[in-house]
């Protein structure tokens, strides 16, 4: 027992993870888990985020000559670049490779509380780092070639050389943001408060009870993260806009006659 007039307590826990597919059945050499979006290899991590290398965007029709040799792939300035990995002057599906890995190598937790006099609080930290997720939403609505609503980041595509080496050009035909490419791939790795409450506890001294606390307690109310989507905390591969974890604030007593 703590007999201090200050009492405090704090947990942590820390796990890691390596992931890598060592075997699979001679017949099948390779899995394109969604045909789309992953595939699973000997030799990388399963469901494994599979396409195109983004490299920025076409600047001017010589950069697109000098690029793609003829222009074989009908590309424009302003469009989207990605890595002729092959060296055969053409973007095609010989060019993907490994772009990203949705399995968190670490995850971990840290919880404390304390007391001092009347006063209470506690609160808990989670996260997981090093883990990758497709933001697919961003992909349907800024690069998607239907029209669909966008998000502020289109006003700043490209619109002349020099002006954008990030966002493509506005268009309904293909600017290569149709392809599955790292673009979409961003670090998911965040940091949430999950928790935290803060009470005081009254003593027995009020007339007609016998204990009465009072406290505020709040759900998930800050996350420090660099994933763009709606929530960093999505379980789905391909990330289309899970609905984000609820924040609340609680208010409530407990008492006892």
């Amino acid at each position: 027992d703590n007999d201090n007039e200050f009492k405090y307590g704090m947990n942590a826990n820390l796990s890691t993870l390596t992931n890598n597919v060592t075997k699979l059945f001679e017949f099948v050499p390779n899995l394109q888990d969604d045909a789309t979006h992953t595939r699973t290899q000997v030799g990388q991590a399963i469901s494994s985020y599979y396409g195109y290398v983004f490299e920025g965007i076409y600047q001017n029709q010589a950069e697109v000559n000098s690029y793609l040799f003829s222009n074989a792939n009908g590309a424009q300035p302003g469009d989207m670049k990605f890595a002729d990995l092959n060296h055969d002057g053409q973007i095609n599906a010989d060019d993907r490779t490994f772009i990203g890995n949705p399995i968190p190598k670490v995850t971990y937790g840290i919880s404390f509380n304390a007391a001092y006099k009347g006063f209470d609080v506690s609160f808990l930290l989670q996260g997981v780092q090093d883990v990758d997720r497709y933001n697919d939403l961003k992909q349907i609505l800024n690069y998607d070639s239907r029209p669909f609503n966008s998000t502020t980041e289109v006003l700043g595509a490209w619109n002349g050389e020099g002006t954008s080496n990030d966002t493509p050009r506005l268009t309904f035909n293909n600017n290569g943001g149709g392809f599955v490419s790292s673009k979409f791939v961003e670090d998911a790795s965040y940091l949430r408060l999950k928790n935290i409450e803060l009470g005081y506890t009254f003593d027995n001294k009020i007339p007609g009870l016998s204990y009465l606390r009072i406290y505020a307690s709040g759900q998930n109310l800050a996350t420090w993260t660099k994933y763009t989507g709606l929530d960093p905390e999505s379980t789905s591969l391909i990330d289309k806009g899970t609905y984000p974890q609820t924040a609340a604030v609680i208010f409530g007593a407990k008492i006892k006659l």
